[in-house]
């Protein structure tokens, strides 16, 4: 008997031949979990101020435009999953801009949260080279555009833990922090790092939420 496949059923034969076109080099699916917790603040001076006092490492700035799409045969707000083309803007450091700085397009799957303690998720992402063929491509296969969401990100790294100050406009500031992990086994010693940096940096971790911007954009 032959089992007819379900737009849903090919979903990430789709993901997976779409980032094939869009990038134009052999495509291998590796699963990447993003541990994330993530904490409204209401004052970024004195959460930069206490992330340079415990030795963290400012990286890099920039503006991020996030368009967001919605699966044409499943509502990604029911299945807790995103699609993400997003343009990223990096900014020159110091007082002269440098417009030599290339802009960067990616193109990335979220699955549902995996745990109740954080966002943490499947993240699949790709670099592509045309954000508007990557769009056009989208709209072809019948995906449609939920929202635009832009922010203005500043990094640090410290203890291995990517952290980010969020300025999310129409939404709100706010605190990110991250480790990539390879296997579920090791997202519980992820969390438990950092946890014990928001500790360090004088938050409350049950101030944390697992709202995503654009949740929070979309309830107004």
């Amino acid at each position: 008997m032959t089992v007819m496949e379900t737009p849903i059923d090919l979903f990430p034969r789709h993901f997976a031949v779409l980032t094939y076109a869009l990038t134009g080099a052999q495509f291998q699916m590796k699963e990447s979990i993003e541990v994330e917790v993530k904490i409204p603040i209401e004052n970024r001076k004195s959460v930069e101020a206490a992330l340079h006092r415990i030795g963290a490492q400012k990286t890099n700035s920039e503006t991020q435009v996030d368009a967001y799409f919605d699966h044409p045969a499943r509502a990604f707000q029911e299945t807790d999953e995103a699609l993400r083309l997003r343009s990223r803007h990096p900014e020159a450091e110091g007082d002269e801009k440098d417009n030599t700085i290339a802009t960067p397009y990616e193109l990335t799957y979220k699955g549902p949260k995996l745990e109740s303690r954080s966002k943490s998720r499947v993240e699949l992402s790709v670099h592509i080279s045309n954000i508007d063929s990557a769009r056009l491509i989208l709209e072809r296969l019948g995906f449609k555009h939920v929202a635009t969401i832009s922010k203005r990100r500043v990094f640090y790294t410290v203890d291995s833990i990517t952290v980010s100050v969020d300025d999310v406009e129409d939404v709100g500031l706010f605190l990110e922090l991250e480790s990539i992990v390879t296997s579920r086994g090791d997202m519980d010693p992820a969390l438990d790092r950092i946890f014990n940096l928001i500790e360090r940096l004088g938050l409350d971790s049950n101030n944390s939420i697992r709202t995503s911007y654009l949740e929070i954009f979309l309830q107004g």
